[in-house]
């Protein structure tokens, strides 16, 4: 029998802050399946975790064509996509009046992936993030015949750049749609009510559960505040910064090390300076989940006070509350979007309204004074992601939609690229 065989679409890869998409792929490979992987960027962080060394998937990138290439790239893969020419000019003919060349640049890379993916004997598309790498394998679909699916976190929808008409395409040309929370589907089928409320299917992140192991033997450092996320203003970090200034007026002792790196570093590091928290506060930089891992375990309390930026961006189901639960660090965080599907208020930890800094320094104060309730919080917590955060047996899931969506077989994409496409987040 011939392994399940699946593309994967992403925005850039490998990516520090994307464990997600790693410990997914890794775990598909675990069952048996065989992954490709189709990444629109190359990466540029410059640290990677070292579980990307057991990625055995090729990895394709599509800004290595070069635009002025693309007839050439058709003309070399014209044998494998020939048979798909009726679909190819179709699509070429509805971006053509787009005059985009970002969206001809995705229509070549398309074409040069969806050549990879027959080649590769490639059964299922998927792609993270309801965006970009969506788009591509909506365009591959069309190209090759091939089913796909995406899954839609955070900003990829909730953005008000997000252009609504492209998306609600992509609802409805997928096979099926995951999502990482119930907030997230109950957004999803409001917003698009033309959209059949059953393709759209909540299937929580995991983590590994060998990995972020519960010790509660070991020590924690009882004065110790962790805090980990891009250092970007959906995180909250100037909240986080103004509660242990409320702290330190208080005579609390404690200390903070925030890990992460992001586009708000010099404005939060500045703030830092303005509250006089240098002593007591430390920004680490980015770290891999192999350095994490110690410091959760170390820490008194995990503190992640996530907001609504500006434009509408929010997170949905931050990993790091996971991980922290797994390894029994109590949390504080906020009730925005699902995170009340992740920490039960009272039970596992604490939860406070986003953008108030008193009542996150209340709640770290009552974690930091209480031996007995964070006790509670990490026994719970474990329990929690025991339950509903497997990684195993998420992706298990996973792999019986990616089967059943094969098993359907491949019908054509019957749908248009909307008028309004030009211009906007795709």
């Amino acid at each position: 029998m011939s392994p399940l065989r699946v593309g994967y679409f992403v925005k850039m890869y490998p990516r520090l802050s994307e464990t997600f998409i790693l410990n997914e792929i890794l775990e598909l490979e675990r069952r048996g399946l065989e992954v490709t992987i189709f990444s629109l960027k190359k990466p540029n962080e410059g640290r990677f975790h070292p579980q990307v060394a057991e990625i055995k998937a090729p990895v394709y990138y599509l800004d290595e064509l070069e635009p002025k290439k693309g007839w050439a790239v058709l003309a070399e893969n014209w044998p494998t996509l020939s048979p798909r020419r009726a679909e190819l000019w179709k699509l070429l003919e509805e971006l053509v009046p787009q005059n985009e060349p970002s969206l001809m640049e995705l229509f070549f890379g398309s074409a040069w992936a969806a050549a990879l993916a027959l080649s590769h004997g490639v059964m299922h598309l998927h792609a993270h993030f309801a965006s970009l790498p969506s788009t591509a394998a909506y365009f591959v679909s069309r190209i090759s015949g091939l089913p796909f699916s995406f899954t839609a976190h955070a900003k990829d929808i909730f953005r008000d750049s997000v252009n609504q008409k492209m998306l609600q395409e992509k609802l409805l040309a997928a096979r099926f749609v995951i999502t990482v929370t119930e907030f997230n589907r109950r957004f999803l089928t409001s917003t698009y009510p033309t959209v059949p409320a059953e393709k759209i299917k909540v299937l929580y992140n995991g983590i590994r559960l060998d990995f972020f192991n519960f010790e509660p033997q070991l020590p924690r450092e009882q004065d110790l505040i962790l805090s980990i996320g891009r250092l970007v203003p959906k995180k909250g970090f100037p909240d986080l910064l103004k509660a242990c200034a409320i702290l330190k007026e208080k005579k609390i002792p404690f200390r903070c090390i925030i890990i992460g790196q992001g586009e708000e570093a010099e404005v939060l590091e500045a703030r830092r300076q303005a509250l006089g928290l240098a002593d007591i506060v430390t920004f680490a930089g980015p770290k891999t989940q192999v350095e994490v891992l110690p410091c959760l375990k170390r820490a008194s309390v995990l503190a992640l006070p996530c907001t609504v930026d500006t434009d509408g961006n929010q997170d949905a189901l931050p990993t790091v509350l996971l991980e922290a639960l797994g390894t029994g660090c109590p949390v504080v965080s906020t009730t925005v979007s699902g995170i009340p599907e992740i920490v039960d208020e009272g039970k596992n930890g604490l939860l406070v309204p986003p953008d108030n800094p008193p009542a996150l320094a209340e709640a770290i104060e009552k974690v930091l004074d209480s031996p007995e309730l964070a006790a509670r919080f990490a026994r719970e917590g474990r329990k929690k992601v025991e339950e509903k955060f497997d990684l195993k047996k998420s992706v298990a899931t996973l792999e019986s939609f990616y089967r059943q969506s094969v098993e359907v077989g491949n019908k054509p994409t019957e749908a248009t690229i909307p008028s309004s496409l030009a211009g906007k987040t795709i």
